[in-house]
């Protein structure tokens, strides 16, 4: 998988599946939706800060999607997996 980097989405299959998405995004300092990409919830879900000061919180995860605040103006990353 290569490096995360801001504005960078990264897709990683395994004969053909999909098995890990993820992205970047800048917190609002409200809650965020952010598509994950599978049909159904991530066995695993990371949240990542790209800088200091980054607190995330109110993290809830659904079948398309995930909704967390993120520290206004603050870079973070994410990674989903399923298998």
């Amino acid at each position: 998988m290569k490096a995360l980097q801001k504005g960078v989405g990264v897709h990683q299959e395994v004969d053909g599946v999909a098995v890990r998405h993820s992205g970047t995004s800048e917190g609002t300092g409200a809650d965020q939706e952010t598509s994950h990409g599978f049909a159904a919830v991530p066995k695993r879900l990371e949240l990542i800060p790209l800088e200091t000061g980054v607190v995330f919180s109110g993290l809830s995860v659904a079948a398309a999607h995930f909704h967390v605040t993120v520290t206004n103006g603050k870079d973070w990353a994410w990674v989903a997996e399923s298998w």
